[in-house]
C-alpha cells in the first residue's frame, strides 16, 4: 500500500480529521467578482513583534491594542490596496485576509490594532496553539507550513474563482515556501500524491498531510497567485529566493512592497507618495534612505527605471529623495520577463513528485 492510500485511510466512525484553527469569514462574496486579493502574515510582517527572544515572546500576549507597533508603513500599505488605485469614482473594498500563526486568544487585541488603523478586513485565521498543546503536539508549535496551507486552502474555497491573489510574509519563518506550494497547489502543479509526499518531505505530520491533501483534492485549477512579497526582516540576502522565480519579491522594507504594487498597477502613484512619507515621519527612512530602496529594487529588476522616473519630481518636490539624486532612462523594460505558466514556484529541492 502506498503512502498516499495510508493517508487516505479514514475511520468511518471518527469525524474526518481536520487542523486546530479558528477563522472568521466577515463577507459575502458575489461569485462572478475577479479583481485583486491581498494575503497577509501578521507577526513581522504587519506588526512588529520581537519573537526572537523570550522576554518578547511574555509579552506579546501582554501588550495592548495602542502598544502594538506597525511594521513602518504598513497601516498606509494596507489601506491603499483596499481601497486600490482609482482617484474618481466608488471608492473600492478590495479583499483583504489575514493569516497568523498566533493563537486566537489574541484575536481581541489584533482585532483592535487593526481598528486603530483603519484597516478593514474580511477575514482573519489564527493557529489553535493550545489545541495542540492538549494533544502533545508540541513540535508543530513553531511548524507552519500544514497550519497555513489548510488556513489558505479553506479561504479559497469559500472564494470567488475570478479573485487574483498577492501574498505578503517575512523572512523569520518559512513564508516564502507555504505561499510557493500554495501557488502550485491552486494551479493544480501540485496536488494528490505528489501533495502529501512533498508536505511529509518538509517536515509535516501524517494527518496534516491528508488534510491538506484532501483540501487541495476539491479545488479547481488555475493560475492565481500572481505575487509572493517577503519582507526581508532579518536581511536575508534576496540572492536566496532567486530560486523562487520571479514570483517571489523580496523587498528591505514596505517602500520596496509599494513600489512594485505601483507596477502593477495595484496601488497608485499618489499612495506611493503617502508612504514614503510616512517612513520619512516616522524616523524609518530619511530621503537617502528612500532613494537606496528605489534604487535596489530597480537593479534587481522589480520596479522598471520608467516607473521610477515617473515618480521621482513629486518625491523631490516633497523632500522624500535628495534634490541632486536622478533616474536614468533606460531604453530595455527593467522588469523581469513573466515566469511559464508550467514552471513550479516551490524550489525542487522541496518538492517530492516520485510515485511511492
Amino acid at each position: 500500500m502506498s503512502f498516499f492510500e495510508r493517508l487516505k485511510r479514514v475511520d468511518p466512525t471518527q469525524e474526518p480529521y481536520r487542523y486546530p484553527l479558528q477563522r472568521t469569514q466577515e463577507r459575502t462574496f458575489d461569485r462572478d467578482l475577479t479583481g485583486p486579493l491581498y494575503i497577509w502574515d501578521i507577526d513581522e510582517t504587519y506588526l512588529s513583534t520581537d519573537i526572537d527572544t523570550v522576554r518578547g515572546m511574555l509579552a506579546v500576549p501582554l501588550d495592548l491594542p495602542i502598544d502594538k507597533r506597525n511594521v513602518a508603513g504598513t497601516d498606509v500599505l494596507l489601506r491603499a490596496l483596499r481601497r486600490g488605485p482609482t482617484v474618481d469614482g466608488p471608492i473600492r473594498s478590495n479583499p483583504l485576509y489575514f493569516v497568523s500563526a498566533s493563537p486566537p486568544q489574541l484575536r481581541r487585541v489584533i482585532e483592535k490594532k487593526m481598528l486603530l488603523d483603519g484597516v478593514e478586513y474580511d477575514g482573519i485565521t489564527f493557529k489553535d496553539q493550545l489545541a495542540l498543546l492538549r494533544n502533545g503536539r508540541v513540535a508543530t508549535l513553531k511548524h507552519h507550513i500544514a497550519y497555513k496551507l489548510s488556513a489558505l486552502l479553506l479561504n479559497r474555497a469559500e472564494l470567488p474563482w475570478g479573485v487574483r491573489e498577492s501574498a505578503f510574509g517575512d523572512d523569520t519563518e518559512t513564508d516564502a515556501l507555504i505561499y510557493a506550494l500554495y501557488a502550485d497547489i491552486v494551479a493544480g502543479r501540485l496536488r494528490g500524491p505528489a501533495l502529501a509526499n512533498t508536505l511529509r518531505l518538509n517536515g509535516c505530520e501524517v494527518d496534516d498531510c491528508s488534510y491538506v491533501a484532501r483540501l487541495a483534492g476539491h479545488l479547481r485549477t488555475e493560475e492565481l497567485v500572481e505575487a509572493i512579497y517577503i519582507r526581508l526582516k532579518k536581511r536575508t540576502p534576496p540572492s536566496r529566493f532567486h530560486v523562487f522565480g520571479p514570483t517571489v519579491i523580496p523587498c528591505y522594507d514596505i517602500l520596496q512592497m509599494g513600489l512594485n504594487l505601483v507596477e502593477r498597477g495595484h496601488i497608485a502613484d499618489h499612495q506611493l507618495l503617502e508612504l514614503a512619507t510616512e517612513l520619512v515621519a516616522s524616523g524609518s527612512r530619511d530621503a537617502v534612505g528612500i532613494a537606496r530602496s528605489c534604487y535596489d529594487l530597480c537593479e534587481r529588476h522589480h520596479v522598471g527605471a520608467e516607473t521610477l522616473a515617473r515618480l521621482w519630481p513629486a518625491l523631490k518636490r516633497a523632500s522624500l529623495v535628495p534634490k541632486a539624486s536622478a533616474i536614468a532612462q533606460v531604453d530595455a523594460p527593467a522588469h523581469p520577463a513573466k515566469r511559464d505558466a508550467p514552471d513550479f514556484v516551490t524550489p525542487a529541492r522541496h518538492l517530492d513528485l516520485t510515485p511511492h
